[in-house]
């Protein structure tokens, strides 16, 4: 029996050592290899990973206006278990018909289709409208409708609508693609999100452990661009009068420092607006014919040709020639009248625009050195301007092209190039003879004002020909302005040089269409020390003739009208009549002293003493700014603008100011001094204003003002 039980203890005690050595290595496994594993489970059970959305960066231009911002903003959803039950315990809530009959003006829906939502038997909870704003939030929660929520979340604001659509771009709600600025420089405007880490109980609570570990999310940096709104307002309208007039299938208007290459204003027709841009068809959203486009050029090209021909001495301006017809291989090319000029000067070839002019100065050229111009004005590459889709020009090989397309290159035709190839080019013309690379990101900060992290710099692409042969250009550019018998783009009393465009639109299969035409005009001014230069196209016009000087020239002329009284360049005295009074004597002038820390009653002492109206704004003590700035000389009797304190009141609002007799300059500088802004129509001087003068509105409101020429 011992024996028996002995060997019976010692199996068992086998077994169970077995199962000790099994489990054993069961939990060195676990413990070994698993361990991480499952501790990750757990983790995910209990502990909970909420993300902090960075704030994106703001977008300004060259001036500090907001041009493109992030607010906060609420999905509106309903829970429908909610509103069922609110129904049953009282009748008279959770209707869906009466929640969609008062929720459908408020979130701007059918009636209809918010029904159909509340309605639903496919699910619990449905959003109803993403991305509301706090002022119908606050609407919605009056209306104490139960089942109906709000998630915090962001919305993206275009202040100023379609202005500058194709520049600024729109940015999906995930903030990792965009299109245009928004794009283009997504990684300086998204930021970084921070996230907090905690543990929770079964529900889902918060534990009231000390486990909470948050990293901050990083905001986004600030964009700053060349873009100028005011000058944005005016290249916008003026284009919109065209394209209401002549309706083009496409057209466009870019408007540079011809110094610097600064993009100052860039728009196309059609646009849209970047708060709504889901509403609009691809076609447009893409439609940034100014940097995706390629045509050809017509006669805006011909600043090539005949710079080349001077810098390398091949002709001079007083040289004459025989215009009318010329044959190249058989092929007659005749100027746009047929007819021509008879003998006449290749300075008034550049005036009349004679293709005959420039097939002989392309002749003279050769193809080589044609050829050689044109990459020195920067043709045969793409001029790096800082938004996505830059379109590239199609030239001919130099080396099998024949004596016809050298005739067509010289005056514009069988190439095609982009507007801001041209844009660049004639950078070099108004400058003095460096191809300006053209750009729009002037400076990046971060958020806040704080330090600047990265900061553009003008970039000379190439150097073209000497200040000499340029001034030469430039003056016959002038010539072609000032005696276009139609005055076009003249404005009286400044120096504006030009040169239109007209070229024929290629058919897909080959020829050209005898009836379709991409018009053109580019130019700058003052003649003598560009400040400004503006690229106008448009793509097959209707209900006009045709030409360049009837189409794109208008335009730059409303735009220099209004842009050069802005930008403070006065017309010369031989364009201005001098101003009289009534007794018709001089008028005088006076130097504006200082009011800053003045009383009330000290300024209007001093400004009767010194014969100027005071304006006074502010409730303060003392003077805290004014305009005009001291030290600066104007007319006898002029308004003089003085704060007291801050341009807000105690109610926060900003009271208007009386803006009439004002010209657009000092309208502009009026309203940026209050924190206000500036939508301007029209040209002259303000004659009305959509706000009457102390009003009060919120700081940044935008101010409509109409303006007019002064009666002579």
């Amino acid at each position: 029996m011992n024996s028996i039980t002995n060997r019976r203890t010692g199996k068992l005690r086998f077994v169970l050592f077995l199962m000790m050595a099994l489990l054993i290595l069961r939990l060195a496994y676990l413990q070994v290899f698993q361990g991480k594993a499952l501790a990750d489970k757990a983790e995910a059970v209990w502990q909970e990973i909420e993300t902090i959305p960075a704030v994106r960066g703001t977008i300004y231009d060259r001036n500090g206006n907001k041009l493109a911002y992030t607010t906060v903003a609420y999905t509106v959803s309903a829970d429908l278990n909610q509103m069922r039950e609110a129904h049953k315990k009282d009748p008279s809530k959770g209707n869906p018909e009466d929640y969609a009959r008062q929720l459908a003006p408020l979130l701007d829906m059918p009636e209809s289709q918010i029904y159909k939502t509340l309605t639903s038997t496919d699910g619990v909870g449905f959003d109803l409208k993403q991305q509301v704003d706090e002022a119908t939030k606050e609407k919605i929660e009056n209306l104490k409708l139960p089942g109906i929520f709000f998630t915090r979340t962001s919305k993206r604001v275009y202040p100023n609508n379609e202005l500058a659509a194709h520049v600024l771009g729109y940015v999906f709600d995930d903030g990792k693609q965009g299109a245009g600025i928004e794009g283009e420089y997504n990684k300086y405007l998204r930021g970084t999100d921070g996230k907090t880490t905690y543990l929770k109980d079964s529900k889902g609570n918060p534990l009231p452990y000390d486990h909470r570990q948050t990293i901050p999310a990083k905001n986004g940096n600030d964009v700053y661009l060349t873009i100028d709104e005011t000058l944005q307002y005016f290249a916008e309208s003026a284009l919109d009068h065209m394209y209401q007039k002549y309706h083009p299938k496409t057209a466009s208007i870019v408007v540079a420092d011809p110094n610097t290459g600064e993009i100052l204003a860039l728009a196309n027709r059609p646009t849209y607006n970047p708060n709504k841009f889901n509403e609009y068809p691809q076609e447009v959203l893409d439609n940034d014919w100014a940097v995706n486009a390629s045509f050809e050029p017509g006669s805006t090209f011909k600043i090539v040709t005949l710079t080349a021909a001077l810098t390398e001495k091949k002709a001079s301006l007083d040289e004459t020639f025989p215009s009318g017809s010329i044959t190249v291989m058989g092929t007659p090319i005749h100027d746009w009248n047929y007819q021509g000029w008879g003998t006449i000067s290749f300075r008034e070839g550049v005036v009349h625009s004679s293709n005959v002019g420039f097939v002989i100065l392309g002749q003279r050229l050769g193809k080589k050195l044609l050829y050689d111009y044109i990459y020195k004005f920067g043709f045969n590459t793409k001029t790096g301007i800082d938004l996505p889709g830059e379109g590239d020009s199609q030239l001919f090989n130099v080396d099998k092209m024949t004596d016809l397309d050298l005739a067509v290159t010289s005056f514009g035709q069988g190439v095609s190039v982009t507007p801001m190839q041209q844009v660049s080019a004639v950078t070099a013309v108004a400058n003095g003879g460096k191809v300006m690379r053209p750009y729009l990101l002037k400076e990046v900060r971060e958020p806040n004002g704080g330090p600047t992290v990265f900061e553009n710099k003008p970039l000379v692409r190439s150097e073209v020909s000497n200040p000499d042969v340029m001034a030469q250009v430039r003056s016959s550019m002038e010539d072609v302005v000032k005696d276009d018998e139609s005055k076009a783009a003249y404005v009286p009393g400044y120096h504006i040089a030009g040169k239109t465009g007209t070229a024929q639109i290629p058919k897909p299969g080959g020829g050209y269409y005898p009836d379709r035409y991409i018009t053109s005009f580019i130019g700058f001014a003052p003649a003598d020390k560009p400040k400004l230069l503006v690229y106008v196209t448009a793509d097959y016009p209707r209900d006009a003739v045709q030409f360049g000087n009837v189409v794109a020239s208008p335009v730059a002329k409303e735009f220099f009208q209004n842009a050069l009284p802005y930008l403070g360049i006065a017309p010369d005295s031989d364009g201005k009549k001098q101003e009289k009074n009534k007794d018709d004597q001089a008028v005088s002038y006076v130097e504006v002293p200082d009011f800053t820390n003045l009383t009330k009653d000290q300024a209007e002492d001093l400004a009767k003493k010194t014969k100027l109206n005071l304006q006074v704004l502010g409730n303060d003590a003392k003077v805290t700014n004014q305009w005009p700035a001291p030290g600066s000389k104007v007319v006898s009797g002029s308004s003089e603008m003085v704060l007291l304190g801050r341009a807000t009141g105690k109610d926060g609002t900003v009271p208007v100011p009386d803006l009439s007799g004002k010209s657009v300059r000092d309208v502009a500088e009026i309203l940026t001094f209050l924190g206000l802004s500036f939508e301007p129509s029209g040209s002259g001087y303000a004659v009305s204003q959509d706000k009457p003068p102390g009003t009060g509105v919120p700081p940044g409101t935008k101010i409509k003002v109409t303006f007019a020429p002064q009666s002579q």
